[in-house]
């Protein structure tokens, strides 16, 4: 308790002075145009469904642009992810394979099975030529010799394949399928790319700097597709939508500096116009007085400076346009 005559009289002289002062701080600005502060909320929330795995924040907390906020489970997604990878893989050795070409040794092999094919074929001939003869001279007969001609028949067309395999060997592949082996590796390759996104929609990352307004998710909850986890918003730069008379928003223009009252504060804060609404508006009820809000106004955006975020959603403000102020 205070027993100082001098103290309470100083005391309440202090009270009255800054009563006084603070009606004359609000009467000050009351004819400008009038606002409340908002924040730009996002909430964030994930891609896909699944059991959330963890939520790495809490309401208030600070977070930087690209920190992780929440995942969930990848289990499934992962495994997908390996089976596509090692698919890419086998499709990559197959074009290394087939741009490789064939190895000396097959086409070796291949040429003496191709020799071996020949002197089969020029040993049928000549039993061939002994059968015709000894049918001439009736120690054969038509049966023997059309069987010697089916055999060298038969050997001619697989020595024909022979050397069409051969060649081809020689060759190596086709441009045709050397293209096609390259567009099922890209295929396979593109595969494990669309997992590697899914996987990627598993995790919410922050979009901006800012605070934690709520999270509305706990770890071990299972979230449906565009289900909110949390709630963001960047309090440093808070916007004001105020009323401007439609008689008086002709000087007013996008990016125009602005000064920013709010009555728990003497000094105000740096804003800037960042957007002026096309389509008139009668002004709302929570505004101005009951003789005002008959008036048609423009909802004009002011964007506001505020890096010690001394401002609240909620907050009543006043506006004042600097003129000559892009």
């Amino acid at each position: 308790m205070i027993n100082n005559r001098a103290t309470q009289v100083a005391l309440i002289a202090g009270l009255v002075s800054w009563g006084v002062l603070g009606c004359q701080h609000k009467a000050q600005h009351e004819d400008l145009p009038q606002g409340v502060i908002e924040l730009d909320e996002r909430d964030l929330a994930f891609e896909v469904g699944g059991q959330l795995v963890s939520i790495s924040v809490k309401e208030g907390d600070r977070v930087q642009a690209g920190q992780s906020l929440a995942v969930l489970d990848t289990s499934l997604e992962s495994a997908m992810q390996g089976a596509r990878q090692r698919e890419a893989e086998a499709a990559a050795a197959q074009v290394a394979l087939v741009k490789a070409g064939s190895r000396p040794e097959e086409v070796r092999a291949l040429r003496a099975e191709n020799d071996a094919m020949k002197a089969s074929e020029a040993q049928l001939e000549r039993n061939l030529t002994r059968e015709q003869a000894l049918l001439a001279k009736a120690a054969s007969t038509q049966s023997a010799v059309e069987e010697v001609q089916s055999r060298l028949d038969s050997a001619r067309a697989q020595r024909r394949a022979l050397e069409q395999r051969l060649r081809a060997t020689e060759l190596g592949a086709r441009h045709e399928e050397i293209n096609s082996v390259q567009a099922q590796a890209e295929a396979a390759q593109q595969a494990v790319a669309v997992e590697q996104t899914r996987i990627a929609l598993h995790e919410i990352k922050a979009p901006i700097s800012g605070t934690v307004l709520d999270v509305h998710a706990k770890s071990g909850e299972i979230l449906g597709v565009g289900a909110p986890a949390l709630t963001l918003a960047d309090p440093k730069h808070p916007y004001a939508d105020v009323f401007v008379p439609q008689a008086d928003v002709g000087g007013i223009q996008v990016g125009q500096k602005t000064e920013v009252w709010v009555d728990a504060y003497p000094q105000p804060f740096a804003g800037a116009v960042e957007n002026i609404s096309r389509r008139t508006e009668f002004t709302p009820r929570y505004l101005f007085s009951a003789r005002e809000r008959p008036n048609l106004v423009v909802r004009v955006k002011v964007r506001i400076d505020d890096p010690d975020e001394k401002l609240f959603a909620g907050t009543p403000t006043f506006v004042r346009f600097v003129k000559g102020a892009p």
